[in-house]
């Protein structure tokens, strides 16, 4: 499989951080978590309660791929795979609730408020 065009766009949008890995995968973990608060709080009962944690546990787990294969950043200068998974997770994960939560309740339809 030919993952250059992929490469080409990542590293369009990403290569300004080049010579700070940190920062470069806390934009890109930043950015899929505006993308999975989308996904989750446009699709609105259909992602709530299990469905939506699943989903953003997936987009996280892209992100880090994107970080690992389409960026191809050196783990040594991340501190490790370990240091990879857990450096921004809280920035992720807060962006992500909030985000998701202010969208789902501006989806609610007031008949469903009112059944409450």
């Amino acid at each position: 499989m030919n993952l250059t065009p992929l490469k080409n766009i990542f590293n369009r949008i990403f290569g300004r951080w080049d010579d700070t890995p940190n920062d470069q995968q806390y934009y890109v973990k930043i950015l899929f978590a505006l993308i999975s608060a989308l996904v989750c709080g446009l699709a609105g009962p259909a992602f709530a309660g299990t469905r939506g944690v699943i989903f953003g546990f997936l987009v996280y787990i892209l992100a880090l791929f994107v970080i690992r294969f389409l960026l191809e950043i050196d783990l040594e200068t991340l501190g490790g795979t370990q240091k990879m998974i857990t450096n921004s997770l809280v920035s992720y994960l807060m962006l992500w609730v909030v985000l998701w939560t202010l969208m789902y309740a501006f989806t609610i339809s007031p008949e469903i408020l009112a059944t409450l």
